[in-house]
């Protein structure tokens, strides 16, 4: 169910090391969980050979921001999934191009986008996620009808509220300005923490289909 967690590879922004990542998952019996950090990967490679001593199944993925504000979730279906959203990252930052509107085509990668992504007719393998905090808002989104496109967006940035100080501390650091004056658009809700499964999916109880495609997208990576 979690398709958008952080690390402190997310710069200036994530807390947990990847192990820590991994030990809350463990702890709240969450099977598959895919790290995303922000316009980064690297810390892929150790998150997936520790998930595995520790049975739970890795996915791999990209956050791609532009500052704090989120584009899309990129995630992998196989390891030509992994390679074209790095390549697409590269370019990026090669020419310091900003992510583009129109969105990029990947043939080996899942795109989830957010609730506020303009209302179009989605790809096969774009979905549009939904957070927690954001249900109530569904009914008011051209998305509402779109039971076939939504996914259980539950991003994961901290374990408590120590934490959470700790990211508010690093926002205000990366936006150079003081604490007192981080604008909330600038920092990750303090709700982003990992629920038990079965806690996650009431909230999801009255949405129809969203378990099952966001299933479907665990499973197919």
């Amino acid at each position: 169910m979690y398709l958008n967690c952080h690390s402190y590879f997310s710069f200036k922004y994530g807390i947990l090391s990847p192990a820590q990542l991994l030990y809350e998952a463990k702890k709240n019996n969450v099977q598959t969980i895919a790290l995303t950090d922000i316009n980064n990967t690297s810390g892929i490679l150790d998150f997936v050979r520790r998930s595995v001593a520790i049975g739970i199944k890795p996915i791999a993925g990209i956050d791609f921001r532009f500052g704090a504000d989120k584009k899309f979730i990129g995630l992998a279906q196989n390891n030509e999934g992994f390679r074209e959203l790095n390549d697409f990252l590269s370019s990026l930052n090669e020419n310091k191009e900003l992510i583009p509107l129109a969105e990029p085509t990947f043939n080996n990668s899942f795109l989830i986008y957010p609730l506020n992504h303009p209302y179009r007719k989605l790809k096969e393998n774009e979905y549009i996620g939904l957070k927690p905090t954001e249900i109530n808002k569904l009914n008011f989104s051209p998305w509402k009808n779109s039971f076939s496109k939504l996914v259980i967006q539950s991003p994961v940035t901290f374990r408590n509220k120590i934490d959470f100080n700790a990211h508010r501390l690093l926002r205000a650091i990366a936006n150079n300005t003081l604490l007192s004056k981080l604008p909330f658009n600038e920092q990750a809700s303090e709700l982003e923490i990992m629920y038990s499964e079965s806690v996650l999916k009431k909230f999801y109880e009255w949405v129809p289909q969203i378990k099952n495609n966001t299933h479907f997208i665990l499973n197919n990576c």
